[in-house]
């Protein structure tokens, strides 16, 4: 059985040799694929956003947690 890690790796390889084996495509992109690209950068920037406000107390309070224990660790 082949490691899951290893078969990854093998289907990116494969993936990138056929992607790149072709001098030419003939091919276009759509005019609207701009903007369907911008829109998903858009979404996910906000998405993380508002995935850190809905943390933000837990991500700041594992850094006080974690900035107290060194402070007191020294003063002893």
């Amino acid at each position: 059985m082949i490691h899951p890690v290893k078969f990854l790796w093998i289907g990116i390889i494969t993936l990138a040799l056929v992607v790149f084996s072709y001098d030419h495509a003939q091919a276009y992109i759509d005019p609207s694929t701009g903007s369907y690209i911008l829109q998903l950068l858009l979404a996910g920037i906000l998405g993380a956003l508002f995935t850190l406000k809905l943390y933000w107390r837990r991500i700041k309070a594992a850094f006080a947690q974690l900035f107290s224990k060194k402070q007191s660790s020294r003063e002893t």
